[in-house]
């Protein structure tokens, strides 16, 4: 049976993202039909829906497109996400979700698919916020398939349930899938944001890395 808890958290994930226009809709579409394919209702809650930074009742919801060796992500993560989790996110006036755009190599990819491995033991986001910390130069190797064990043994994971997830491309096509709604829904490069208020539908979009004061006043004028 499907934790109650659970299920609230689900179905306000799906109403989220419902809020970001039509592209975002016909994800949410084939999430469906994903869904209908899993028997076990709590692995469809850990497959299904983006992992949600913030309280699920915000009314602002911040979508991060990117990629995890994209040099513009890690400087916005370094110079304006902290804030941005101070003023809005720890204050329950907006959350965040980050949807997958790997547009920089095969190791891109592969590092998105690790963050749901990761999610798979309750540890999506350490996961995110380490392969940010840890960046190395594009397609160096540093998000290679050892480098993204060795993460998750710093973590603390079930290391036999991690690397065969990673090794059996389990997330494979997720990543594929949030890649290209990320495309349809208007990111041509990263980092890219959408700010929502998700009762009344209204959006703004910012491209690149940035400064706080953009958005904090897009934030503003959703509250």
């Amino acid at each position: 049976m499907v934790d109650k808890k659970k299920l609230i958290v689900a179905i306000v994930g799906i109403a989220i993202v419902s809020a970001l226009g039509a592209s975002f809709l016909a994800y949410i579409g084939q999430v469906d039909q994903m869904t209908q394919d899993i028997q076990d209702e709590s692995e469809v809650l850990s497959v299904n829906l983006p992992p949600i930074l913030g309280s699920t009742t915000a009314l602002v919801t911040i979508i991060e497109m990117g990629d995890y060796q994209c040099e513009m992500c890690k400087r916005w993560y370094d110079n304006t996400r902290p804030a941005i989790i101070e003023n809005f996110i720890d204050t329950g006036k907006a959350n965040m979700f980050f949807i997958d755009y790997p547009i920089l190599g095969p190791d891109s990819a592969l590092a998105a698919e690790a963050t749901y491995c990761a999610d798979d033991q309750g540890k999506y986001w350490d996961y995110h916020v380490t392969l940010y910390d840890y960046q190395g130069h594009m397609n160096s190797g540093w998000a290679n398939a050892e480098r993204l064990k060795s993460f998750a043994f710093n973590l603390d994971l079930n290391m036999d349930e991690f690397e065969e997830c990673l090794d059996s491309s389990k997330y494979d096509e997720r990543v594929k899938l949030n890649w290209q709604k990320a495309s349809a829904g208007g990111a041509t490069s990263t980092p890219t944001f959408i700010i929502v208020n998700t009762e009344t539908g209204n959006e703004e979009k910012i491209v690149g890395a940035q400064p706080y004061a953009v958005f904090e006043k897009a934030i503003n004028s959703m509250l």
